[in-house]
C-alpha cells in the first residue's frame, strides 16, 4: 500500500465493533496504532451518525509483538489482558500448525 493511503474500511471496522472486539484486537486487525484507531472510530461515528464505543480505548496500548528470545516468549500482562485473560487464570498452550501458537483458557 503506497505511503499515505488509508487502511480505513468502514464495513470491517463496524463489524469488528459489533462483534465486541476491543481496541487492541481492532488495531491488530488493521495493523495500526491507537491514534489512528481513534481517528478511524471518529470517522465511523461521522459516517453513521451514531456513537460507537470500543472497549480498551482508554487503556494504554500494547506496543510491539512478543518475540522469541533466549529466555523464551514474553507475553506482557497488558497484552494478555487485551485478549481477555485475567491475572490468576490458567490456560492451555498448543501448536496446531507450524508457526502457530494457541492459548486457551482452562
Amino acid at each position: 500500500m503506497p505511503r499515505g493511503e488509508s487502511k480505513f474500511d468502514a464495513v470491517k471496522l463496524r463489524d469488528l465493533i459489533k462483534d465486541g472486539k476491543n481496541a487492541q484486537q481492532i488495531m491488530d486487525a488493521f495493523d495500526i496504532k491507537k491514534p489512528m484507531l481513534k481517528s478511524y472510530v471518529a470517522r465511523l461515528i461521522q459516517l453513521d451518525e451514531e456513537f460507537h464505543k470500543v472497549a480498551g480505548m482508554e487503556e494504554r496500548a500494547v506496543a510491539g509483538a512478543p518475540k522469541f528470545g533466549k529466555n523464551g516468549i514474553h507475553l506482557s500482562a497488558a497484552l494478555l489482558k487485551s485478549y481477555g485473560f485475567n491475572p490468576g487464570e490458567t490456560f492451555k498452550f498448543s501448536a496446531p500448525e507450524a508457526g502457530e501458537i494457541v492459548l486457551e483458557k482452562i
